[in-house]
Formats: structure tokens, C-alpha cells, sequence
């Protein structure tokens, strides 16, 4: 069975999920209220996000219990507002000027008549890869540092050699 025809099913009344992007996706495309299981990633992110637009609810992995997963369950069920909720963002989500079909001509067009639009590509893409992780801007704050304690343990050992070093030493002529 394909994943949207489960989320699309009209008898689906909740989605049961890791809160991966796609599966957040699917349910919203379908009106589909969900009890997250966030494991790791983005997935704990997601849906905190999913949760503040309350269209689900949270279940800690960690911490979980069977009656925790079915109260998530039945709540989500039984409480209108997470459908309701949920169906405002698929609302949201359908609202768009064209099909994605058409969206995706105009844009394959777009592309051919503006000989690849190299304007809408990404700078990153022109950058050496130690640009790219900041590397080159890492070592120049990294040698900042460098210079500065340097610096601080050279004057301190300046200040203590002229404090502390030479009491008690005289200086011999030479005779």
C-alpha cells in the first residue's frame, strides 16, 4: 500500500508518526491530525511545530507508556480542534495559483528561456569547499586567539620577570 493512499484514506482519523518531513507533508496534504513520536534530526522539530499549530500531539520515545500512546491517540480523535486545526493548514497548503503539474512546466520552461537562470543559483555552489564549511574564517578567529594569549602569556611573564625575577641579584661590574 502507498504511503498517501494511508494518510488519503477516508476512514484515517489520526497518522502515527516519527515526524520526518514527508510523513508531516502527506498528513497535512490529507487533513490527517497526528501523535508524533520524534526520535532524532529534524524530527523532534517538526513536531514541536506540528504541536504550536495544534495539529498533534507529542509522545516522548524516552518516556513513553501505553497509556501515554493511547491517550495522545484518543485526544487527538476526539478533540475536534486537531482536525480542525490540521484541516485549516491543508487549506493552506491546496491554496496555490497553478497545479504542480503546470508549476513545474512554467519553471522547466522558465529555465530553457532563461538559458539555465544562472541568477536564481545558489552562491554556495561557487565557493571552495573550506568556504563552504567557513574553515577559512575559523582559522582567522583561531589564529586571533592564538595571538592574543600569546600576547597575554608574553606580558605576564614580562611583569613577572621585572616583579619577581631579579630581587636579590645585583649586577657585577666588570672589573
Amino acid at each position: 500500500m502507498l504511503f498517501g493512499k494511508l494518510t488519503g484514506h477516508p476512514k484515517t482519523r489520526a497518522f502515527i508518526t516519527h515526524g520526518g518531513t514527508n510523513g508531516i507533508y502527506e498528513a497535512i496534504y490529507h487533513g490527517v491530525p497526528m501523535v508524533g513520536i520524534p526520535m532524532f534530526a529534524d524530527q523532534p522539530d517538526n513536531m514541536v511545530h506540528i504541536k504550536a499549530k495544534g495539529a498533534g500531539l507529542i509522545v516522548d520515545l524516552n518516556f513513553m507508556k501505553t497509556e501515554d500512546l493511547r491517550d495522545a491517540i484518543n485526544a487527538v480523535i476526539s478533540d475536534k480542534s486537531y482536525k480542525d486545526k490540521v484541516m485549516q493548514l491543508s487549506s493552506i497548503h491546496h491554496d496555490r495559483p497553478m497545479s504542480a503539474r503546470d508549476e513545474a512546466v512554467f519553471w522547466i520552461e522558465y529555465t530553457m528561456r532563461n538559458k539555465g537562470a544562472k541568477h536564481l543559483r545558489v552562491q554556495a555552489h561557487e565557493l571552495t569547499w573550506y568556504q563552504y564549511h567557513s574553515l577559512d574564517v575559523l582559522a582567522f578567529l583561531l589564529a586571533i586567539v592564538l595571538f592574543i594569549l600569546l600576547l597575554f602569556i608574553k606580558t605576564c611573564r614580562f611583569c613577572f620577570r621585572r616583579c619577581c625575577g631579579r630581587k636579590g641579584k645585583t649586577k657585577r661590574k666588570a672589573e
